[in-house]
């Protein structure tokens, strides 16, 4: 006879809040899943279920986690026909269509790629401005030193 083995420490057995009906109901399979892996509070109501298939379904129920809106717990389960135990294949949080997501991973030879240009345009347009800076400084010049000199029509 086989024997049992016992689960490791950081596995949480947790009862779904509803007594599960038959052996195999894979909805509190999965929300007992998602409870597990949530801390205290963090798992909202049931959303949906998709069937995957091959066996394979995902359940979904809503994130109350702080920093996580619009997120959800997905429990993906495999039961390969109706009268064999189910397996938990992953239990993760995924994101909605309204959660806060990052913006898109850019590699650092873009970005520093972007930054030298941007340096680079800086630098130009300084050149530029003090070129023009020097240009208007000596017309300044020639204007005071022609205000200077007696004017022709003066001479006269």
């Amino acid at each position: 006879m086989a024997r049992l083995k016992k689960l490791p420490k950081f596995v949480k057995l947790l009862k779904p809040e509803k007594q599960v009906k038959n052996l195999f109901d894979l909805k509190a399979f999965a929300e007992v899943a998602a409870k597990s892996a949530a801390d205290k509070n963090e798992l909202g109501s049931f959303i949906e279920s998709v069937d995957e298939g091959e066996g394979i379904s995902t359940y979904l129920f809503e994130s109350k986690k702080l920093g996580y809106l619009g997120w959800r717990w997905s429990v993906t389960i495999y039961q390969a026909d109706p009268v064999t135990e189910p397996s938990l294949c992953e239990v993760v949080m995924v994101p909605g269509n309204d959660s806060l997501i990052a913006p898109k991973w850019v590699p650092w030879s873009e970005r520093l790629a972007d930054y030298q240009a941007l340096q680079l345009e800086l630098e130009r347009q300084a050149f530029l401005d003090a070129a023009n800076a020097i240009d208007e400084e000596e017309a300044a010049k020639e204007l005071a030193v022609a205000d200077l000199e007696p004017s022709e029509d003066a001479k006269n």
